[in-house]
């Protein structure tokens, strides 16, 4: 992994560099936080995991092998019974370092989502302390490893659920979430002869951003992100015939609306 990040940084032209943590830290920093002010017994609650980058900095999503290393959560102190889900990753944005060199980043501020199995035999009246670690990559015009740890304590309770402050940057992370492409055909993916063709009527503006199980993209750079109503992904690779699409694709159907983000994983079985 460390030859990965060595190799990302070098192609983009960036310095890594460890020693410059020390010095010019914190560009990056982790909250965490809940959506509700209470936690009750049986259920599944989201936490939120507040990354805030300093101007100009920007953390990595979880795309393509090859990209800074996305946060990771190294440990983690839940009290018996209490277990977390896997992450869930909003639409990232595009970032293009010297050289075309693409990548799938966050920047200003991202929340991550993180559910939360609250057991059935939580006691109502207890406090409870959920504390982890995390680490990361954290690049500007240099790259340096990230790290933090951040804690919540709720008490439980079976009242009915109530937002808390931070309930906010939850549901904007929420709405950015990719959703499965909608079932009447306005926009369509298909995969041929190792390209993936987009199709949305009505699109001004659509982008993909492969993930971590993307078949390698032909000059990502510039074959990711379209003007108009159609994209067409090359894949490269041995396997490109067989390509499999996985990421995520950010449609926009005018200039000052909001962009849908569909989640995609279609696989080309012949060639």
């Amino acid at each position: 992994m460390l030859t990965t990040i060595l190799m990302t940084a070098l192609a983009a032209g960036l310095a890594l560099q460890p020693g410059a943590e020390n010095k010019n830290r914190p560009h990056v920093s982790l909250k965490l936080v809940s959506e509700e002010i209470h936690l009750r017994p049986g259920a599944t609650q989201t936490l939120g995991l507040v990354f805030t980058m300093e101007p100009h900095w920007h953390v990595y999503y979880k795309g393509l092998e090859g990209g800074g290393n996305p946060p990771k959560i190294e440990q983690t102190s839940l009290p018996d019974g209490y277990t977390l889900g896997e992450i869930e990753w909003p639409a990232p944005q595009r970032y293009i370092a010297p050289g075309d060199v693409y990548d799938s980043v966050y920047g200003d501020q991202v929340t991550l989502l993180l559910p939360l199995h609250v057991p059935k035999d939580a006691k109502p009246g207890e406090k409870v302390t959920i504390g982890l670690k995390m680490t990361w990559l954290e690049c500007s015009e240099v790259c340096v490893f990230g790290a933090g740890e951040s804690s919540i304590s709720l008490p439980v309770s079976t009242d009915a659920s109530k937002k808390s402050d931070d309930a906010k940057l939850i549901d904007t992370s929420r709405a950015k979430l990719p959703v499965a492409l909608p079932t009447d055909g306005s926009v369509s993916v298909k995969l041929a002869g190792g390209v993936m063709t987009v199709q949305a009527a009505k699109a001004t503006r659509i982008e993909f951003y492969p993930g971590s199980e993307c078949t390698d993209v032909d000059e990502p750079a510039k074959t990711t992100r379209a003007d108009g109503p159609t994209l067409q992904v090359p894949f490269v690779g041995p396997d490109k015939n067989r390509a499999r699409a996985f990421g995520v694709l950010g449609v926009w159907s005018g200039p000052n609306e909001k962009p849908s983000y569909f989640r995609i994983d279609a696989s080309e079985k012949s060639g």
